[in-house]
């Protein structure tokens, strides 16, 4: 397969919905209109500051063997839930997403100026931008897939569940994420850093768990106050 990319993801920063799922003691803080005018700031200069992309390909699997998917050449893949969620593919889908480095920039500049409320926010904003967009690419994923009879397992995301933080040096090594400007540090960290890798597991048979969002397997699902609302969104997608 060729790596596709897409660049024209429309992300839209709604106020109201970022603040549906922020503890009440931040919201309280609001009440200050010094505070709450730094708040629109933010996320005014972070939508601004957005450019989505997101590349993705696809590798025919070969086998599963123990607790790994093992594509066509051979490769690796997989830990903790994979082979779980991922059973029955014939093929896997490698993803990565990015909102681009801007918003690093501004969080910079707010440090520089010792905007320290400010920086706060703009890191919150912009981890909730990168994770929308993800949620997009996803679901763009399953309508492809699912439009030529396919069945699409839930993503994951090396990292955020029991599937090892090491396995992005095996998705980088496959995809070749400097196409939209993401690249991978020798400690596995993405730059820029509001990036996401993913994979998705796809075939003619059913998947291993297949009506399931990432959050199902993240390892902070019970104190993560953004579950509820990605759980919400995919419910009124399937309804």
């Amino acid at each position: 397969m060729l790596l596709e990319i897409k660049s024209d993801w429309v992300i839209t920063l709604d106020e109201a919905q970022f603040l549906s799922v922020q503890p009440g003691s931040f919201v309280r803080l609001l009440t200050s209109s010094r505070m709450r005018a730094t708040f629109h700031q933010a996320m005014e200069e972070v939508s601004r500051a957005l450019e989505p992309r997101a590349c993705w390909d696809r590798f025919p699997i070969r086998e599963i063997r123990h607790d790994k998917l093992v594509l066509t050449d051979g490769t690796r893949v997989g830990g903790g839930p994979v082979v779980r969620v991922m059973g029955g593919a014939s093929e896997l889908v490698l993803a990565v997403c990015t909102i681009g480095a801007q918003p690093d920039q501004l969080i910079a500049t707010a440090r520089g100026a010792n905007q320290w409320f400010k920086v706060s926010l703009l890191h919150e904003i912009s981890a909730w931008a990168v994770g929308l967009l993800r949620q997009e690419l996803c679901q763009y994923l399953a309508r492809i897939l699912q439009a030529e009879g396919l069945h699409v397992s839930a993503p994951l995301s090396p990292g955020e569940s029991e599937w090892s933080v090491t396995d992005q040096k095996v998705i980088f090594s496959l995809l070749d994420a400097t196409q939209i400007g993401v690249s991978l540090s020798d400690s596995m960290m993405m730059q820029p850093i509001w990036s996401l890798s993913l994979a998705l597991g796809c075939g003619t048979q059913p998947m291993g768990v297949e009506d399931a969002s990432n959050c199902k397997f993240c390892t902070i699902k019970d104190r993560c106050r953004y579950r509820a609302h990605v759980t919400a969104q995919i419910a009124n997608l399937e309804g």
